[in-house]
């Protein structure tokens, strides 16, 4: 139910006799003056005004009428509705002849204007709600499945989690602050979180085509040139804690190595984001992840353990093939073998320290 306020009802009163020039008053369903073309009125108890809230009916008061009702002045009082349910009470002061032919004007601005505070009431209240559920997930809070559904929010979905961070005062003002507004209207599947003045936390479906994440992206690359730095987390469904520290992890270790950098990616800084606070948490759960095709394969134990002594030797076939005792052909085989299935080439030496982690942790959890 819509709260009114004595701002809103101050803005209805100014609009309307801004259109007719006649003394407008706006009430409390139980009478109470809240706002008036004559501001010595405010606070004042309007009995007409309450009658039309209880009968749901307009009110037209003449001068031999006014006595009758204590706080009242001749006049057109009026019932005003939002959403099926009365929200106040608006009066023109003057004779009934004169301002009845406003009246229809006066209640359909009021109820225009009072709807759209009801709507952005609303929107601020879902946006709280949404905050509230994101930030107890980021901290690893068991969030319980109807609060997203209640929310609209499909937990399932494949997102990726993004940290803006402003550097400046005025990127704050000219582009976190209109940001969250904009994503609303053009972004709705994105969850945007203030996380502090400067920094904004914002989770993205990537979606099958992955085109709203593209454009969104383009968008916040253009604004990361006005002193704010852009860093993008790893890829999750459901682990919102897992996106959010991945996200934080990428910023503070890329503001590190890459001090001025104003696009900072995961997926170009995922050793170190990794190991910035490795700990028995979602960190050593992508490492692991790296190497579960290999030990859901049949030849998995094999594959790891060639892996395992190609890094011993420094990436040098030969030895390595020396040491097991093989061809060098099949060393080499089995190490394309292991880049087909991981996705992860060991030729490649990114690719190579990423897989030599996840061995180390799995070692670790053995």
């Amino acid at each position: 139910m819509l709260t009114l306020d004595e701002q809103t009802a101050q803005r209805i009163v100014d609009r309307t006799m801004q259109a007719i020039g006649w003394s407008v008053n706006v009430m409390t369903p139980d009478g109470i003056i809240i706002a008036s073309g004559e501001p010595r009125r405010v606070g004042d108890h309007h009995e007409a005004a309450k009658l039309v809230a209880s009968s749901g009916h307009p009110l037209i008061i003449d001068d031999s009428r006014s006595g009758a009702y204590s706080g009242t002045r001749p006049g057109v009082n009026l019932p005003v509705t939002v959403g099926g349910e009365l929200a106040a009470v608006v009066g023109i002061s003057g004779t009934p002849d004169a301002v009845s032919q406003y009246a229809d004007l006066v209640r359909m601005t009021a109820e225009l204007m009072l709807e759209q505070a009801a709507l952005l009431e609303a929107g601020q209240h879902r946006r709280r709600q949404i905050e509230d559920v994101l930030l107890a997930a980021c901290e690893g809070k068991t969030v319980p499945e109807i609060w997203f559904e209640q929310l609209g929010i499909e937990a399932d979905s494949p997102r990726i989690g993004l940290i803006l961070e402003a550097t400046s005062q005025v990127a704050v003002e000219q582009v976190l602050v209109p940001l969250t507004p904009y994503l609303e209207q053009r972004h709705r599947a994105a969850l945007a979180v203030r996380l502090s003045p400067r920094q904004l936390l914002i989770f993205v479906e990537t979606g099958p085509n992955r085109s709203e994440l593209k454009n969104l992206l383009a968008t916040l690359n253009a604004r990361s040139e006005d002193d704010v730095i852009l860093a993008t987390g790893k890829l999750f469904t459901r682990n919102f804690e897992a996106g959010y520290q991945s996200a934080v992890a990428t910023l503070e270790v890329g503001r590190g190595q890459h001090p001025g950098a104003k696009v900072l990616r995961f997926e170009e800084l995922r050793i170190p984001a990794l190991w910035q606070s490795l700990a028995p948490h979602w960190q050593q759960a992508e490492l692991q992840s790296m190497i579960e095709p290999l030990l859901a394969h049949r030849q998995g134990e094999l594959y790891l353990k060639t892996l395992s002594r190609y890094i011993d030797c420094d990436g040098e076939i030969q030895r390595c093939a020396d040491q097991l005792s093989i061809h060098p052909n099949t060393v080499r085989y089995r190490l394309q073998k292991i880049g087909a299935l991981t996705r992860l080439s060991p030729f490649v030496l990114r690719d190579l320290l990423a897989l030599q982690l996840a061995l180390e942790t799995r070692w670790m959890n053995l």
